[in-house]
């Protein structure tokens, strides 16, 4: 167990029973590894705007949310087919979804993986959400607001 911390599955430390989807979620890690070319947890004395990515997880879910998943792949690869490194991208996403129900099992992910089944779309909780069309408001401004319609209207009908 020594030196794999990076790659256990969130439930082995949280007491829940040990599955095939904790392998699923270290198969995913290592995916990442191999795609990032680096290690999942690689801090070194750079400046501060690098530290988001010394945890290779947090920064892969990051490069998800924000739509730059080829950020992700190692720079020292010389010919990249653009497909395959989005598909081993979205495959090892999937393995590595907080919740052990949600992650493919590993028949499922070779199927991914080999193109037997359909290519995997990224993970809801990862999917960047639409741009709304409302922008949001604190509770507070919301409630002041409700209180001023409620007086405007108590004295409208006074």
């Amino acid at each position: 167990m020594r030196g794999t911390v990076c790659y256990i599955a969130p439930e082995y430390g949280g007491g829940s029973d040990l599955s095939e989807k904790c392998d699923v979620y270290s198969f995913g890690v290592l995916l990442l590894v191999l795609i990032a070319g680096r290690r999942p947890l690689q801090v070194s004395g750079s400046p501060m705007s690098e530290f988001q990515r010394a945890n290779l997880l947090s920064w892969a879910r990051h490069l998800a949310r924000s739509r730059k998943l080829l950020d992700l792949v190692d720079q020292s690869i010389q010919s990249l087919d653009r497909e395959k490194a989005l598909l081993c991208i979205t495959v090892a996403l999937q393995c590595l979804q907080k919740s052990p129900l949600r992650r493919p099992s590993m028949k499922e992910v070779v199927a991914m993986l080999t193109g037997v089944s359909e290519p995997p779309q990224l993970p809801s909780e990862l999917s960047p959400s639409p741009p709304s069309r409302f922008p949001f408001k604190s509770q507070r401004k919301v409630r002041s607001a409700e209180k001023k319609l409620a007086l405007f209207i108590y004295f409208l009908l006074d």
